[in-house]
């Protein structure tokens, strides 16, 4: 599905990424791991079609052998979980997530009775905690019909005992609907599969 081949990213004073390559498939899932500051939000971003004011790019992306390097985000089919990501405060959590899914207003409900988290639905994003806010960012991102999904630390802030089993079913929600995703990481115990781990 999702091709990169040899982006390079640097600024006028740094290499941050050198020829970057990945071949992603249906069901599979990479995980990027590096320090903090080494470029891999940078790198999803660009994968994304966002370019970050005073970097240079090189390299090509190809989706289903389409050439998308220029294609703007919106025409990508590709979606990301940012590491500061955010829900509108003005509306509640199961609204947050309707939004994403107009067509099939089960299907939010559902992945949150699943996830034991239906008692939120109500509830404001000012009124959830850090950890309740990562894992119904998680299952938004779910409900999103990308082909691709881009994960920048996306467990940060979910407690021990919670994180072994949102990671679970997530990783299998990935791959039952066929979706291909990149996970970056400095935290061994995020990855997916030991055998696709690109480091950085």
């Amino acid at each position: 599905m999702l091709n990169c081949k040899n982006i390079s990213i640097k600024s006028s004073f740094k290499n941050l990424i050198n020829n970057f390559n990945i071949n992603l498939k249906k069901r599979e899932i990479f995980t990027i791991k590096g320090s903090s500051g080494i470029g891999k939000t940078t790198l999803l971003k660009y994968i994304l079609g966002v370019k970050e004011n005073g970097f240079t790019y090189d390299g090509e992306i190809f989706l289903n052998n389409i050439d998308i390097t220029n294609y703007l985000t919106i025409n990508r089919n590709i979606s990301m979980i940012f590491q500061n990501d955010f829900l509108f405060p003005h509306l509640s959590v199961i609204q947050n997530l309707e939004l994403i899914n107009k067509l099939d207003k089960k299907k939010p409900r559902e992945l949150l009775e699943l996830n034991n988290l239906l008692h939120l639905k109500n509830s404001m994003p000012t009124n959830i905690s850090g950890g309740e806010l990562s894992r119904i960012l998680l299952l938004r991102i779910l409900l999103l019909d990308t082909d691709i999904v881009l994960l920048d630390e996306p467990f940060n802030g979910i407690d021990k005992d919670n994180k072994i089993d949102i990671k679970k079913f997530f990783f299998k929600n990935l791959i039952k609907n066929e979706k291909g995703a990149i996970l970056v990481t400095h935290n061994d115990e995020d990855i997916y599969d030991n055998k696709k781990v690109i480091n950085l």
